[in-house]
């Protein structure tokens, strides 16, 4: 039996943990899949696409190729076309189209339902890129009503205003220098890299929750100063497992709403393979 293939796709990809996640799912799966990572840019992506053979399954996708990506899905679900963002390529050789998915909404709207033990009234994002558009999205689907979004250049947020729109949440735009003082919202969302560090000192973070979606390097200074604060901080580990299972479903069944056989032991795996804790460890 040939075996099937499929990739992660991005620039750069040192710190990419799908291979180790996928390879996890597919074994308890019992699929002779291989799946692999290749370092592009946005330039290379509709050639490496076009060129793909029929034991091509699939494609993860992470930045700078999440909205060059959405551009080449002849169709996509309802989270992509609101973010503008796709993170899951499926190649359907039945119908010869490729579809694209963004698995990165609902599965981080369910770490806020869960981080919050139901759905919040209002949340705060700090960036505007493509992962901050997906929150706000996500922030809609668990419940709440209303986002702050923190960002450096105020001008550049209007992706994220326009997906708030779309899904009939209330977006206001704040200068990333307010947050400390600003925001006091139950929940935050940290979409920066890892690498950004923020002073949170003053944060008033006590008995408020982090969400931090980064996940290399972690935890994060600004986790640490968070936590020393009294708030609690859930990693962006959580995030990546749950978005990693919704893609292992796209690719296995062509949906990411059907649920895998053994799905139970595929999360355990994967979160094994990457060493997931409890929610809140840190």
């Amino acid at each position: 039996m040939t075996s099937k293939n499929l990739a992660v796709l991005g620039h750069p990809l040192d710190h990419s943990l799908s291979p180790v996640l996928h390879a996890a799912a597919y074994r308890v799966l019992g699929l002779d899949w291989a799946y692999g990572r290749q370092d592009l840019t946005e330039d290379q992506l509709d050639g490496y696409v076009s060129t793909r053979d029929a034991t091509w399954v699939g494609l993860s996708l992470t930045m700078p190729l999440k909205y060059r990506a959405t551009e080449l899905a002849d169709v996509v679900d309802e989270a992509t076309a609101i973010t503008g963002a796709c993170n899951t390529l499926l190649f359907d050789r039945d119908s010869r189209r490729l579809q694209g998915f963004n698995t990165d909404v609902p599965a981080l709207a369910s770490v806020i339902r869960e981080s919050a033990t139901g759905a919040p009234d209002a949340v705060s994002i700090v960036g505007g890129g493509a992962t901050a558009v997906s929150a706000v999205v996500a922030a809609s689907r668990a419940g709440a009503r209303s986002a702050d979004i923190f960002v450096r250049d105020t001008t550049r947020a209007s992706n994220a205003v326009v997906a708030g729109h779309a899904c009939g949440i209330n977006v206001a735009v704040h200068h990333l220098s307010d947050f400390a003082e600003s925001s006091r919202n139950d929940v935050s969302i940290m979409t920066l890299p890892g690498s950004v560090d923020l002073d949170l000192a003053q944060a008033g973070a006590e008995n408020r929750i982090l969400i931090d979606v980064a996940y290399s390097p972690w935890p994060t200074s600004r986790a640490h100063t968070w936590q020393a604060s009294g708030g609690r901080i859930v990693g962006g580990l959580h995030m990546l497992v749950r978005q990693a299972v919704l893609q292992v479903r796209v690719f296995v069944s062509g949906s990411a709403d059907v649920a895998l056989d053994r799905e139970d032991e595929v999360r355990t795996a994967m979160s094994r393979a990457v060493g997931l804790g409890g929610l809140f460890d840190i």
